[in-house]
């Protein structure tokens, strides 16, 4: 079920969406809320890896994931960053 920005802004009101914490109205557009999980960002790189078992000790499975993984990258606040996966779009005059 798709639903409106005035559906999304009455649901997180009476609490049958809970988002914390809760968006502004300017990140309610349509029918999609804007989220800022956090201000880094990390992309896989290319590898052949079938899958990246993650249930060892934690310094082997961060060698593995540092092998597969991008450098991080960091985002300030009034910045934006997109990703397709064809190439990596990013301008520190883009706002978010």
């Amino acid at each position: 079920m798709k639903l409106s920005d005035r559906d999304i802004v009455q649901h997180l009101k009476v609490g049958k969406i809970v988002i914390e914490p809760q968006p502004g109205p300017d990140k309610i557009k349509g029918i999609s809320v804007d989220l800022r999980l956090d201000n880094r960002f990390r992309v896989f790189n290319d590898h052949t890896a079938p899958y990246i078992d993650l249930s060892g000790p934690k310094d082997e499975v961060q060698k593995i994931m540092d092998t597969v993984m991008g450098n991080e990258i960091l985002i300030a606040d009034d910045q934006s960053f997109f990703y397709t996966p064809v190439n990596l779009l990013w301008h520190p005059q883009w706002n978010p």
